[in-house]
């Protein structure tokens, strides 16, 4: 391949620069592309030499020509994106873009060069509230994650018999769990967050010395593949005794061979199963025979007005209810808020109940206490 070489003149007027938060620093930097190709790996003879495992020797190159700047990856394991979205060719990057390098993020800026430096100390001052890339490292890479915990009752008025767990943070735009899964999302890293909220999740309990079963998430975008299945291992040997029930959104893989085969490994783990939100979307009818699964969480859409005279849609839920418990499945209500609700779902006969009228998420230290 002819490799593109950068024209004089597009260095002399404009400087590009990478910034973000390399391995092993606490604080945003400014890398220069003083040359191109500007090589990045994990090799030391690198222009950017990155200390992470999941970086290759010589993972990507950034390429000029006159007008334009590409990034190309060069054959790395674990790949490299522009705006969340892999590259294989020789591709595009303008001014602001999200650029990554495995699981190490930057962003990419374009300035004159006689202002450069006063025009980057200046985004500098804020760019942990600005920036999306520092903000997700603060989360992912610098303890800014915990968990908050809710408790599920098993039975209206008993005692918690589990806690599912509930990603939280303090970082400045991110404290909302919507906001902070979102800005993962933009940046290709809603797995790697999902499971790092796992982690911390039984990693607290542990600490806290709660008892009790812990309920834990996916995202929908998680691939239920061996790499999943190794870090389910992994927190399965994490959590020891402790009984643990994975989540999985209706939005999820719907794949009826795979998700088979996936819920005959979590058997194999002994880690139990459940559909969350069951009823906001195309339920899984099929996989509640077929698959089977532990528990059925039903959204709270379709029990806050559960009580209500002309709610309608009562029977649909009474009649999914009464198969589900037909075959053997444990049946959740949530997101209960209203005393009448929860009495209607117990006429139904629901096994376990969750939500504000019960309990507030709360952090693992305050869980033995309950």
């Amino acid at each position: 391949m002819t490799q593109l070489v950068a024209q004089p003149k597009t260095l002399t007027t404009l400087r590009w620069c990478l910034v973000g938060n390399p391995p092993g620093e606490q604080s945003a930097s400014r890398v220069p592309l003083s040359k191109f190709p500007f090589v990045v790996g994990r090799n030391g003879d690198c222009d950017l030499v990155l200390a992470s495992r999941n970086v290759s020797k010589q993972h990507a190159e950034v390429l000029a020509t006159t007008g334009v700047v590409l990034l190309r990856d060069l054959g790395s394991t674990n790949g490299t994106f522009i705006n969340g979205k892999r590259v294989s060719e020789p591709t595009p990057i303008g001014d602001q873009d999200l650029i990554q390098f495995a699981d190490v993020e930057f962003r990419i800026t374009q300035q004159t060069e006689t202002i450069a430096e006063r025009t980057y100390l200046a985004a500098n001052a804020d760019m942990e509230q600005n920036w999306t890339i520092s903000r997700m490292n603060e989360v992912l890479h610098l303890d800014g994650l915990t968990m908050a915990f809710q408790p599920i009752l098993q039975g209206h008025k008993s005692c918690p018999f589990a806690y599912e767990a509930l990603a939280r943070t303090k970082v400045s735009g991110l404290e909302n769990p919507a906001k902070l899964f979102a800005a993962a999302e933009s940046l290709g890293l809603e797995s790697q967050l999902s499971r790092q909220c796992r982690t911390k999740a039984v990693q607290l309990l542990n600490e806290a010395k709660a008892p009790g079963a812990l309920f834990v998430n996916t995202h929908p975008h998680e691939v239920l593949d061996d790499d999943l299945i190794e870090s389910l291992a992994e927190l399965r040997d994490l959590a020891g005794s402790r009984r643990l029930i994975l989540e999985i959104h209706e939005d999820g893989s719907s794949d009826f061979g795979t998700f088979r085969q996936f819920r005959n490994a979590l058997r194999e783990l002994q880690i139990g199963l459940a559909f969350d939100d069951f009823g906001v979307g195309q339920s899984r009818l099929r996989e509640l025979a077929e698959v089977t699964p532990d528990f059925l969480k039903f959204d709270r859409s379709l029990l806050i007005d559960l009580d209500a005279p002309q709610a309608r849609h009562r029977v649909l839920v009474d009649t999914l209810h009464r198969h589900a418990r037909e075959l053997g499945i444990l049946t959740v209500a949530e997101g209960l808020d209203r005393k009448e609700s929860a009495i209607a779902c117990q006429a139904m006969g629901f096994t376990h109940y969750q939500g504000f009228l019960f309990a507030r998420p709360l952090p693992a230290a305050q869980l033995p206490k309950l």
